[in-house]
This record gives C-alpha cells, sequence and structure tokens, in this order.
C-alpha cells in the first residue's frame, strides 16, 4: 500500500468513527426528549361531574375527565369553557360570580364536594367519581 490509501483508510476510519458517534448521539438523545413529552402528558384518572345551581329552579350539568392533581377551581374553568359561561373570583380567590349571579349581601356561592361543604376549593383535588355542586345561596 501506499501513502495515499494509507490516507484514505485513514480518513474513512476517522468518518465511520464521527457518523457513530453523532448516531448514538442523536439516538440516545431523541429516547430522552420522549421520556420527557410523556411525563409532562397529564394523566387522567377518571370522571367527575360539576352542577352549577342558580337556586332559581335552572342548575347547569357538565360531566368530564379529570385529570391528576386537578382541583374544584380548574373543574370550573373547564365547565365555563364548554358551557360558555363566565365567573369571577374575589381577591382571596372565592367565588364571586356566575354570570348575572353575584355575590350580595343576600346569597352568595358554596360549593360542595360530594355531599360536603368545601371553604378552599382551590386546594381540594379531584378524584375519580368525585361530585361536585356549586349552588347560589
Amino acid at each position: 500500500m501506499n501513502k495515499t490509501d494509507d490516507y484514505v483508510l485513514m480518513l474513512v476510519a476517522l468518518l465511520l468513527l464521527v457518523l457513530s458517534a453523532g448516531a448514538i448521539f442523536w439516538f440516545s438523545g431523541n429516547r430522552q426528549n420522549n421520556n420527557i413529552s410523556q411525563s409532562l402528558t397529564p394523566k387522567i384518572i377518571g370522571q367527575a361531574v360539576l352542577t352549577v345551581d342558580f337556586s332559581d329552579g335552572k342548575e347547569r350539568n357538565f360531566e368530564g375527565e379529570i385529570i391528576e392533581g386537578e382541583t374544584l377551581l380548574d373543574a370550573l374553568s373547564q365547565a365555563s369553557k364548554a358551557g360558555n359561561f363566565s365567573y369571577k373570583l374575589d381577591e382571596k380567590s372565592n367565588l364571586a360570580a356566575v354570570e348575572s349571579f353575584v355575590k350580595n349581601g343576600e346569597k352568595s356561592w358554596h360549593w360542595y364536594l360530594n355531599g360536603k361543604k368545601v371553604s378552599k376549593p382551590y386546594e381540594m383535588s379531584l378524584h375519580a367519581g368525585d361530585k361536585i355542586l356549586i349552588r347560589y345561596e
């Protein structure tokens, strides 16, 4: 063999080494990104029912999937988007109004989870089968 052949063989070996290292880096990186994206996907844990009772004979009912860590307030937010209605919170994150039904001296909005009154809906996580009632009383 002459020097040109040796040079070509060394260049081919070096090129194969670089391509192999690149392939290993590329595929291991993609696998890692898939794990990250899967961990960011919310885990659906079941379904819950939310009822908004306006105490005038009118109710709005919603049923849907819930994800891990979802709160009662999150469920109201999702229901308002699905049901095309508005709500407002006061400075303490309490429900101040749903549509034109505003908290006043006589009536205000109260939360119930599975029949039990809840004072901090933004702290309560939902579980499969939960029944949420928001009543104007």
